[in-house]
């Protein structure tokens, strides 16, 4: 009896396992945040979900993303600033997209513009992403990260913050 039991809970775990490897594979995934360039909205080591089924479509500015950066060989979480077709630059330190500051950075924030010093106008399924902290941000401010491909990105940030 007890024989049997044992191998009814095991396959019930294995099977759950597989259940889970399944959803965080294809949809969602749990994330640890690592570092200081999202503060305030996401701290060290705050758990996030991270939705992993998105189109080019439901990518929009504001949204924090996961994508992969092959010039730090890591995987960094940035705020999207600029979409396909937008023209971004940081001129006076502040950023603009399409000649307008942006809404989510205070104008005099950027004390380095980087790569955004000239004006850049995005292509097809290209990204602008900055860290919320751009004291402390690698982002697309810097030649490692640039600008992000939506072929790089692994998902959209789903937690929401404190």
């Amino acid at each position: 009896m007890i024989r049997k039991k044992s191998i009814k809970w095991m396959a019930l775990i294995i099977i759950v396992f597989a259940i889970g490897a399944y959803i965080s594979d294809r949809w969602f995934q749990l994330m640890l945040i690592q570092g200081s360039s999202m503060e305030p909205v996401y701290h060290n080591l705050q758990l996030v979900v991270l939705e992993k089924d998105i189109e080019t479509s439901s990518i929009g500015v504001g949204d924090v993303i996961a994508f992969w950066c092959d010039g730090f060989d890591t995987v960094l979480v940035k705020r999207v600033v600029a979409l396909s077709g937008q023209k971004v630059a940081v001129c006076d330190s502040t950023l603009y997209i399409d000649g307008t500051p942006s809404k989510y950075y205070n104008t005099g924030i950027f004390t380095y513009a980087g790569l955004l010093a000239e004006p850049i106008a995005l292509g097809k399924d290209e990204y602008i992403v900055i860290g919320d902290n751009v004291a402390e941000s690698k982002d697309s401010r810097h030649e490692q990260v640039g600008i992000v491909e939506y072929q790089d990105i692994i998902g959209k940030i789903l937690t929401k913050h404190d």
